[in-house]
């Protein structure tokens, strides 16, 4: 773990023109989950609620998203860095605590979408459910495999087009792509509740060849602990 909290400290601290470019706005989005390994006497209520205080408190860093699994000590947060060097506000609490924590650098569905020339608008995806307490995290990993670029480009184009025709419908989702080349990974967050399984489950549906894992997710923003 300390290694990689100086390699995102590294990160962090290089210069704009590094990190970001006219093509790529959200080189400085990141999704970063946070284990509560098993402790004796822990109190995972309280470091749950301390964790949460302690990003909300953050300059320059935007809690964009913060989610918890169902069952599990496990926390899901997408952050928007505003400022270089701003992460030792929260690696140096997160390495004294002794958590276990994977950074992820991430951008914005829409782009990615507006990048395979799907006519989207970069805020199409809903990017604020915080009115939703219990939610799902659905990760799809996309594998080029046999498929030429044109034909994997082709596919996901018709997905996400399948996607904007099933929010259009009324459907809530926030996505976003993992910073990398291949093979291409999405995750989506949306409302989980039983009425809307049956769209969540074809929004999540993706071309023939992909890997799909779908978590029970609870939003922090109305936290105050209890059995999950």
């Amino acid at each position: 773990m300390v290694m990689l909290l100086v390699g995102l400290l590294t990160l962090s601290c290089l210069p704009w023109s590094v990190l970001s470019s006219d093509d790529d706005r959200d080189a400085l989005l990141y999704r970063v989950d946070i284990t509560l390994p098993p402790k004796e006497g822990r109190d995972e209520t309280a470091d749950i609620l301390q964790i949460k205080t302690t990003v909300e408190g953050l300059t320059d860093i935007k809690v964009l998203f913060s989610f918890k699994e169902l069952g599990n000590s496990k926390l899901f947060f997408v952050f928007v860095v505003e400022k270089a060097c701003s992460w030792p506000q929260l690696t140096s609490f997160l390495s004294r605590k002794g958590y276990e924590v994977k950074t992820t650098p991430v951008y914005r569905c829409s782009d990615y979408a507006r990048e395979l020339g799907v006519n989207m608008s970069r805020d199409f995806y809903d990017m604020s459910l915080e009115d939703d307490e219990h939610l799902l995290l659905g990760k799809q990993i996309f594998h080029v495999k046999d498929l030429t670029t044109a034909e994997f480009d082709k596919k996901m184009r018709q997905m996400f087009k399948r996607d904007m025709g099933i929010l259009n419908a009324g459907q809530r989702a926030a996505c976003f792509r993992t910073l990398a080349s291949l093979p291409v990974e999405l995750m989506h967050f949306a409302p989980g509740g039983s009425s809307k399984m049956e769209a969540v489950e074809d929004l999540l549906h993706g071309p023939d060849t992909f890997d799909l894992e779908i978590i029970r997710i609870q939003n922090l923003a109305p936290y105050v602990g209890g059995c999950q």
